[in-house]
Formats: structure tokens, sequence, C-alpha cells
């Protein structure tokens, strides 16, 4: 019996993290023939193979290699590849991640191609039609075969929105897998008390995490409020940051001045990322991928964003929005600080994760995949 060939895409630095637990689980399964396709939306070896390496990933057998440009230049040199290699490799089945531009390019391509696409991660919502990922998010969903949920919420928005019951499955989060998984590998790694020591402070000081790179906070009119309040916590707490070349960029060409206490880091790889998360006092962050991560670990999220796809952390107590203006960002943040406050969140994330009982995503989707198309 012929194998049916099912294309996986990935592009971005979550979608490598997140897929890292299924893809070897598709490499083994019998029926099936693995093409890993690289979009290359993320094309420098910080941002991107890195990730290859740590997580111990094959290399992929299709690399498109995109590069930047602007969402209409990137989604249709995707579309142009992702068509191309449907065709070249007899691909019957296409799977896609999340809400990225490789997303949406890839799951047009195959639709149009009239080949099921797999969504993963379908569902979410920020009910914000300004934000690209939302835009990307809702037509991946609606033009998807199977739907993939990986909560009771984004199992809820499909329904309302008209998806056939039968065509979506709750399977949770692999970004929780990952973390959990390999955040044994990140001990002992010295990126923290390197970056504190060059802060002029001791091995052992509470300090926070913070990444900031969505579109909607990286504006002229946005960034310098934020900074402003990220350096008002750091008053309080040193504060590491890992920096989104974009982010970077606009940092120099605005000058904005920075508390001396916030270390800017240039980009780090997946185990010095979970390195920071697990001895960090807090995650103050914009990143969806990053707050399932950092709730995997048992450290609070300060959400840079007045709304979040991942609301269940929201309501479970372990993550609060801080919203992106400089005086919200300081009062809000101070107040999930305090020592008692932190110590309810961590405390949220272990009830949490009890009430859920989280895990095992990849093999839930592997199973969702293979008993609908195999």
């Amino acid at each position: 019996m012929a194998k049916l060939t099912v294309c996986t895409v990935l592009g971005t630095r979550p979608e490598i993290i997140k897929l890292a637990p299924l893809i070897p689980l598709l490499d083994g399964q019998m029926g099936l023939r693995q093409v890993l396709l690289h979009t290359g939306q993320h094309y420098s070896f910080d941002m991107d193979a890195v990730f290859f390496t740590e997580l111990g990933l094959r290399s992929v057998d299709v690399q498109l290699a995109v590069g930047s440009g602007s969402h209409a230049v990137q989604t249709a040199a995707i579309l142009i590849g992702v068509e191309r290699a449907i065709l070249e490799h007899g691909i019957g089945l296409v799977l896609v991640f999340g809400d990225t531009n490789s997303t949406l390019g890839a799951a047009l391509a195959a639709a149009k191609l009239a080949v099921p696409v797999v969504h993963i991660e379908a569902g979410c919502r920020s009910f914000v039609r300004t934000m690209p990922e939302e835009i990307n998010r809702v037509l991946v969903d609606h033009c998807s075969a199977q739907l993939l949920a990986p909560n009771q919420a984004a199992f809820q928005h499909l329904r309302s929105e008209g998806i056939a019951e039968r065509d979506i499955t709750v399977v949770g989060s692999t970004a929780i897998d990952a973390a959990r998984a390999f955040a044994p590998r990140a001990q002992g790694r010295t990126i923290v008390a390197e970056s504190l020591s060059k802060l002029g402070c001791s091995a052992d000081q509470p300090y926070l995490t913070c990444t900031v790179h969505r579109a909607e906070n990286t504006t002229p009119e946005v960034l310098p409020g934020l900074v402003r309040g990220l350096s008002r916590l750091a008053e309080r707490y040193p504060l590491l940051w890992p920096v989104h070349p974009r982010t970077r960029r606009l940092l120099d060409e605005l000058k904005l001045p920075l508390s001396p206490r916030i270390g800017l880091l240039p980009p780090v790889g997946y185990l010095d990322m979970l390195a920071l998360l697990s001895d960090s006092l807090a995650l103050c962050t914009d990143s969806g991928g990053l707050q399932e991560e950092s709730y995997a670990l048992g450290t609070p999220v300060l959400i840079l964003r007045n709304e979040t796809e991942w609301s269940y952390l929201v309501d479970g107590g372990c993550a609060t929005l801080l919203g992106n203006r400089e005086d919200d960002v300081v009062r809000r943040g101070l107040a999930s600080l305090e020592t008692a406050e932190n110590q309810r969140m961590r405390l949220a994330a272990k009830a949490l994760t009890a009430r859920l009982a989280d895990g095992g995503a990849a093999a839930k989707i592997l199973e969702a995949v293979t008993s609908r198309w195999l």
C-alpha cells in the first residue's frame, strides 16, 4: 500500500519548538511519509537553526528561504513555494501550525489544490482583527479540513464560527510538552549568572525576563512608553531582555534611554530561554508561545498586551494582562511582583496543571491525524 505523504510546514522559532515533539512521531508512523518544509520566514541562525540543533531535529526536506519582506511579499513567496512542493513531492496532506505567514501561505496553497489541511493550534482568538496573526489564524481555520485545538476555549470559538464538531479535536499544547521535556537540559546553563554579573548583580538576585516583538508594540508611538515602564520595573528588579532584531532596530533608531539595570541580550537559543524562564521571578512578554512555556515551568506571566489568545492562563490566575502603556505596566507589574501575589501565581500554575492534566499533546495529534487520514 502506498504511503500518505504528509507535508509538515514550519518557518519560525515558535513553530520549530512546538512541532519538535511531533516531527519524530510522524517520521516513525507506518503508512506515512513526512516531508518537512521550512519556509525560511526566520532566516538567521540565532533566530532559527540553533533551535534545530538544540532540539535534535533532523534536517528539512524542502527549504524555501523566503526571508524577510512585507506580509504580502512573504505570503506570496510561501504560496508559490508550497504549491511547487506539493506538486513535486505528491503531497496528500498538509500540516500547519499557529498563526504565522508560513501558516497562512501553506494553508492557502494546499486548499487551492484541494489538498486537505490540518491546522494545529486551531481556534485561538484575540478578537483583535487589526493583528496580522488574528487574520491568519481565522483564515486558516476556515480553509482547514481538520482542526486540532489546544483547549476547550479554542474548541468553543470554532463551534461558534460554524465549524462542525466532527472536524475538531482538543489535543492540548505541544509548547507545554516541549518546555517540560527540555527543561532538565537547561539546568546549569550560565546565561543567568553571566548576564546578571554584567549588570553588577549577584547570581542569586531576583530578576525579570522580558521579550517584546509584536507589531503593535514595536512602533514609535508605543515602544517608548513601554520601555519607560520596563525601566521603572527594573529599578526594583534587574531585567534580562533577549531582543528581537526588529525591536533592536527601533530601539537604536529612536535612541531610547534604558535603565542601567536592563541587560539587552542577543536572541538566545531555546535552552538558554528555558534557563532564563526557570529562574525568573516573572516573565514580561508579548509572545504567545512564551506565555505557555513560562506557565509550563511554573513562572508567572506578565503579558505586555491588552488581550491574549491564552485566556485560560489569565483565568487560571497564573498570568495577568499589564497592557503596553507606561503607567499600567508599572502599576500592574509591581502589584503582580509583590511576594504574596507572586507566590499565589506560582501556586495557581501548579493548580491549573493538575486540573487540566495537560501533556502528551504530540501523541494526541498523531492519533487524531492517523485515525482521520489513514
